[in-house]
């Protein structure tokens, strides 16, 4: 599964592979530099101390969840983060998140962190993978579409943006063989 070599769109080589406390720093830093263009990140800048950050890279559970970065010639430019829900009465869930730096969109690289979260759910045995995306992020929809995420509810204005609001969409991802009728509640 992981890690994950690629070549990307315009012919660069690229690694998708788990996170680790090393990788903090420039995890932070590549949230940060996406965060400043305030158009794709609820957050507007990292807050959580970067020792906590490498503590949960070091403790992540590989039953619980997977930290993945992006890299390209040894620098990480991308991340994407599932975690499972927290409770049993959730724990067929994951939350998904994703990102990647300005000058390494669409070239493959988000596809591919997508990918390798959709593996890590199913090889965990998640049912159900969701997320919420900006409805401006046309690009981030498509790629979601791409891979079987339906919309699931719409938050009207939920963000406000250059001054105008915009609504968050959230998407799923029934995986192959699961659903709402096949969910287990004894899980």
């Amino acid at each position: 599964m992981l890690p994950h070599h690629l070549s990307l769109k315009n012919g660069r080589s690229a690694i998708v592979r788990t996170a680790t406390a090393r990788d903090a720093d420039a995890w932070i830093d590549t949230v940060n530099s996406i965060a400043a263009e305030d158009v794709y990140l609820m957050t507007e800048q990292f807050a959580r101390p970067v020792e906590d950050l490498r503590r949960l890279f070091n403790d992540a559970r590989p039953s619980s969840s997977v930290w993945m970065v992006g890299e390209v010639d040894g620098s990480v430019v991308a991340g994407a983060d599932v975690r499972r829900g927290e409770h049993r009465k959730n724990a067929h869930t994951a939350n998904f998140g994703v990102f990647v730096r300005r000058e390494f969109r669409g070239l493959g690289l988000g596809g591919a962190l997508l990918q390798a979260g959709i593996d890590w759910a199913r090889s965990v045995g998640i049912l159900k993978i969701k997320l919420g995306v900006f409805s401006t992020n046309e690009r981030a929809i498509a790629l979601y579409h791409k891979f079987g995420f339906e919309e699931e509810a719409r938050l009207r204005g939920e963000v406000v943006l250059s001054g105008r609001p915009v609504d968050e969409i959230l998407m799923a991802l029934w995986l192959p063989g699961s659903g709402p009728a096949t969910v287990d509640p004894g899980r």
